[in-house]
């Protein structure tokens, strides 16, 4: 089974599998994915990311979890985690996430915690991987505890997709905190499967990393070169236009958001 397979449970490594929720978009790619954490003998599961409130996704995703011990999230956006409290109704499980404001029933993520579920025994790393959000996580999944078990994937929420890039939060997003997390992916994930938030999955997440700072530093050139040609002080059209070829009219306003907040890093740096 490959991606995309609406409504099944789709295996991606022994402890991961993925259920694609059907809202695609282009920023969503084909639709979000609700990753179901368990090795197969397991009781119970843990869910990450039961992705918006779409009845129809979140009771075909409980059915495929079956009995799910707990809920997390890799970060606030709808697409994620609008549907984690009418996921949270219809299977009793607590939500957790970095920011306590979309917690439900239990605590909110640490940097660096492990998490280890009774009846689930795959264990969860909790890396904190701010840039795209403040709140963004990525959870390293391991397939018992991590000292003596595989690293076997690492969920990466926004902060890396299947395929493209991904556009970084204007309200909470920081460039610079995206470069140091994009390059401690980079360490952390060589020969590592990447479990992204949207599209299929990849076999060596470190390149992906890597081609993501390439892009980021290449975009960054360019609005470096738009504003010595244009000046200091050009405005947002006219250096969307000097950096984009052609911008789809649809893609317009997402163009405009990443050099805001591009130029907001270069501006910090001085």
């Amino acid at each position: 089974m490959k991606h995309p397979a609406y409504s099944q449970l789709r295996p991606v490594t022994a402890s991961a599998a993925v259920v694609l929720a059907p809202n695609p978009s282009y920023a969503a790619l084909e639709g979000t994915n609700s990753w179901v954490i368990r090795d197969p003998e397991d009781e119970y599961s843990i869910v990450v990311d039961p992705g918006p409130e779409d009845e129809g996704h979140l009771n075909v995703l409980q059915s495929k979890a079956e009995k799910v011990a707990l809920i997390l999230l890799t970060h606030r956006h709808h697409d994620h985690a609008d549907g984690a409290e009418r996921f949270r109704q219809l299977t009793g499980a607590p939500v957790r996430a970095f920011n306590p404001q979309y917690c439900s029933g239990a605590e909110p993520l640490a940097d660096g915690e492990l998490i280890s579920v009774d009846g689930v025994t795959p264990t969860l790393k909790v890396v904190h991987t701010p840039g795209h959000t403040a709140d963004s996580v990525s959870f390293y999944v391991y397939s018992g505890q991590p000292e003596e078990s595989e690293l076997e994937g690492i969920i990466t929420g926004d902060t890396i997709a299947g395929r493209h890039t991904t556009m970084i939060s204007e309200t909470d997003g920081d460039v610079g905190a995206y470069l140091e997390t994009l390059a401690k992916l980079e360490e952390d994930g060589q020969g590592v499967t990447l479990l992204p938030g949207h599209g299929p999955e990849g076999e060596d997440l470190s390149a992906y990393a890597r081609k993501y700072i390439d892009r980021r530093n290449q975009r960054l050139d360019q609005i470096r070169e738009a504003l010595a040609t244009h000046g200091q002080d050009a405005d947002i059209n006219t250096l969307v236009d000097a950096i984009y070829d052609d911008v789809d009219p649809v893609l317009r306003g997402a163009a405009e958001q990443s050099t805001r907040v591009a130029l907001r890093y270069l501006q910090n740096q001085g």
